[in-house]
């Protein structure tokens, strides 16, 4: 009995960790609901990544500006080989810089502590970000899209927080899709 209980909660753990195919299936999607810019983004010759930007309701609490910080790591992590790539390329007619800029407006990302102990009590948790693409030399904001995405209460129960954290490589994997498309 012991053994069987140990299999199902292995089962259950391991089937919520982030699939690579379907992060990238709900990033195709949603990438594709957002607004594109104002012009490609192939027209420009040199590409940054800003320091993210934090709103009250984050800084006013560390363990959120903790979260933010790792959100950001993360960011960083998957942005900075793209724009590597894009800044070494050849830029035949090309011009300027674009600085993609994001500003983290909410954030609650239910521990899995708190979800073991108080399960879909605990609440929903949810990333609400902003993206913003803007020309550097004459500050116009090519795009400005918003990008939010939650892990449900029951779901977060069901997976003991798992669902919870994942929700970093999903907006993640959002927005570098969003500027793939739009390059």
């Amino acid at each position: 009995m012991r053994l069987m209980a140990t299999i199902l909660i292995i089962g259950m753990l391991t089937g919520c960790a982030a699939d690579p195919a379907k992060v990238q299936a709900v990033a195709d999607a949603e990438a594709s609901y957002l607004a594109p810019p104002a012009r490609p983004l192939s027209s420009y010759a040199e590409f940054e990544l800003a320091d993210m930007a934090m709103g009250e309701a984050i800084l006013i609490e560390e363990g959120k500006v903790e979260e933010a910080r790792e959100f950001e790591a993360n960011l960083q992590a998957k942005l900075n080989p793209l724009l590597a790539t894009w800044n070494a390329a050849p830029s035949e007619g090309a011009s300027g810089t674009l600085s993609i800029e994001t500003t983290m407006r909410r954030l609650k990302i239910v521990s899995g502590g708190a979800r073991f102990w108080a399960g879909a009590w605990a609440g929903d948790s949810f990333i609400d970000l902003n993206l913003q693409l803007v020309d550097k030399a004459s500050g116009e904001i090519i795009a400005d899209v918003p990008i939010r995405r939650s892990a449900d209460s029951m779901t977060g129960a069901w997976s003991v927080g798992k669902s919870d954290q994942n929700l970093d490589e999903y907006i993640v994997s959002i927005i570098h899709e969003y500027l793939n498309d739009n390059y």
